[in-house]
């Protein structure tokens, strides 16, 4: 699933979790540094069949949608995660971006995504372990926006 020195998935060629991980890892560093918050937006392919195609193409939504300071991860086979520097409004015009570009594809992934903001004195493990639990939302960029 990931290339032959873990940096990239092979199917989607974003950041295999390794070096999601490790840039994580860097952003908490930072950020106890400078006082920049961070986030991480984590979308999921809400229907569990979906092709290979289907999961390379809505990588490239999320990778085409993303700026440049920004890392796009594939954690799973349906799971994306994007470190984002900024608040809520980042994420959520990033957010934004995205759905306009999947609107643009003929076919139009149903997708479920969430959002964390960083805390000052929280590991990469403690946002990882509130990523996972904070609700999947299908209309989580009208919440952010709100």
């Amino acid at each position: 699933m990931f290339s032959h020195d873990g940096l990239k998935d092979v199917l989607t060629h974003v950041a295999a979790p390794p070096l999601f991980y490790e840039e994580l890892r860097r952003e908490v560093s930072r950020m106890e540094r400078n006082g920049k918050r961070f986030g991480i937006l984590r979308l999921v392919l809400a229907q569990q069949n979906h092709s290979n195609a289907d999961v390379v193409n809505f990588s490239e939504c999320i990778v085409r949608a993303t700026r440049g300071e920004e890392l796009v991860a594939r954690l799973g086979d349906h799971e994306f995660a994007v470190l984002v520097r900024g608040d809520q409004y980042a994420i959520a015009s990033l957010l934004e971006r995205i759905l306009a570009r999947t609107r643009d594809q003929n076919h139009v992934p149903v997708f479920l995504s969430s959002y964390i903001d960083s805390h000052v004195g929280e590991g990469a493990l403690d946002l990882l372990n509130r990523l996972d639990t904070f609700a999947l939302s299908p209309s989580a960029s009208e919440a952010l926006l709100t």
